[in-house]
């Protein structure tokens, strides 16, 4: 059995025991935000019972609740749950418990692998969106706060992704009110980072956007290394580098004593004067501010600033294939469940791609049609997720190797103009030109 089957089957255990009565009612009650479910919520005989109902809140889903119940039921055997009990069902399951479940999923494949590196770092991705919500005063009232987002009173909610972009796991990501700062949702996703996830010393890439003091501060403070594309007029070091033409320099940043204030409100009282670090022109008017200085970004001839792109990427598949703005219920909990397992998935067909990648020897270069798969891991998704565990889940195989089946060729250099959606403001689906649905 291979290391990524041996994960896979890993990532079913982990599922299987957040399934288990025993496990959510330790949660709630170590919870003080989780609501009091009450005695036998959990382990009297329900028409969903809680494995029942996990499985299928993380079934990648985006038509009608009731025709997904009714083919969820076809799958199963099982009597037919209609739309009223499921949903009384879920209101008992915390939003929250379903991203601890993320992040014991995470910590699992990080916990028994060898992850590809870049120079013997992780390469954390960051990169912010917007996503689109249901329109009711509900959701308006949490998520937009009273912010004025000028694309009229849709109800949005800001979100960032953070991807290992050498193994494609989406190792965090979270969704918050639309006045948040994306810098701050950031901050908030490093410092909850698993420690079998930092003990690989990873590299976070970030866009200008995030080019500020309080989250190189804060970074620092994580250990945490990072390369961050600096913004012009970011100091007056940066901008000499700029103008010298030169690749590289180490230089000493020296924030104002404005900027030096809100430091020590934001972190308690330190020395915030002076930050060590390097600047690296990556290209003609890409600079880089990174505090990696024991190995050259430049050295291999490849730009490991543009890893980043593959963040970009990944947000796109999960709001244009796993539609992650196409929700199965109005409440805010609701929300969040789908928010959450869609992001579970999206790592659970990772696993399953690179895995069918393995079985396929082509003479020129392919890979795998994700979209394809994802259709496929819908349709065998009691298979990926039993409703127990399963050492050698013999199944598996078959469905791996119906997902090699479907490749692509890989087109060197291959440049595809941005496309930039416009916010719904109604409740219908907006798609690419190029896109058919699988699920």
């Amino acid at each position: 059995m291979s290391e990524l089957s041996t994960i896979l089957n890993s990532v079913s255990d982990v599922i299987v025991k957040y399934g288990k009565a025993e496990t959510i009612k330790n949660f709630i009650n170590s919870d003080p935000q989780s609501p009091n479910a009450g005695s036998g919520a959990f382990t009297r005989s329900r028409k969903m019972p809680l494995p029942e109902l996990l499985r299928f809140i993380l079934m990648p889903r985006t038509r009608s609740t009731s025709v997904e119940l009714l083919e969820y039921s076809h799958i199963t055997g099982n009597k037919r749950v209609n739309k009223s009990d499921f949903s009384k069902r879920r209101s008992l399951l915390p939003s929250w418990y379903i991203k601890c479940l993320h992040r014991d999923i995470t910590r699992r494949i990080y916990g028994m692998s060898s992850p590809a590196r870049w120079n013997g770092h992780l390469l954390l991705a960051g990169d912010g969106t917007t996503y689109s919500l249901p329109n009711t005063d509900t959701i308006k009232k949490i998520y937009l706060d009273g912010i004025k987002t000028g694309k009229g009173e849709q109800a949005l909610a800001r979100g960032v992704v953070l991807k290992d972009v050498l193994n494609d796991i989406v190792v965090s990501s979270g969704m918050e009110c639309y006045g948040r700062d994306e810098i701050a949702l950031l901050m908030d996703e490093l410092e909850s980072l698993p420690e079998e996830i930092s003990s690989w010393d990873p590299v976070i890439v970030l866009d200008r956007k995030f080019c500020a003091y309080t989250l190189i501060c804060k970074m620092m403070r994580l250990r945490l290394n990072f390369i961050i594309r600096v913004k012009e007029r970011f100091n007056a070091e940066v901008n000499r580098f700029i103008k010298s033409g030169k690749k590289q320099a180490d230089i000493v940043l020296r924030p104002a004593s404005t900027t030096v204030k809100k430091l020590n409100r934001l972190y308690g009282p330190d020395d915030y004067r002076s930050f060590k670090v390097r600047l690296v022109r990556m290209s003609g008017s890409v600079v880089v501010i990174t505090s990696v200085t024991e190995v050259s970004l430049l050295s291999d001839g490849k730009d490991v600033y543009h890893a980043r792109w593959d963040d970009e990427t990944t947000i796109g598949f999960m709001k244009n294939n796993l539609q992650v703005e196409v929700f199965s219920g109005i409440s805010p909990r609701s929300i969040l469940q789908d928010f959450y397992s869609k992001t579970i998935i999206y790592n659970i067909l990772s696993l399953l791609v690179s895995q069918a990648a393995e079985l396929r020897h082509d003479k020129k270069p392919r890979r795998i049609n994700r979209n394809v798969a994802l259709g496929i891991l819908k349709l065998n998704i009691l298979t990926i997720i039993p409703a127990s565990s399963v050492t050698n889940n013999k199944n598996l195989d078959q469905v791996l190797k119906e997902i090699s089946c479907f490749s692509i060729p890989v087109i060197e250099n291959r440049h595809n103009p941005r496309v930039f959606r416009k916010i719904k403001h109604s409740g219908k689906y907006m798609t690419l030109t190029n896109y058919a649905r699988a699920i």
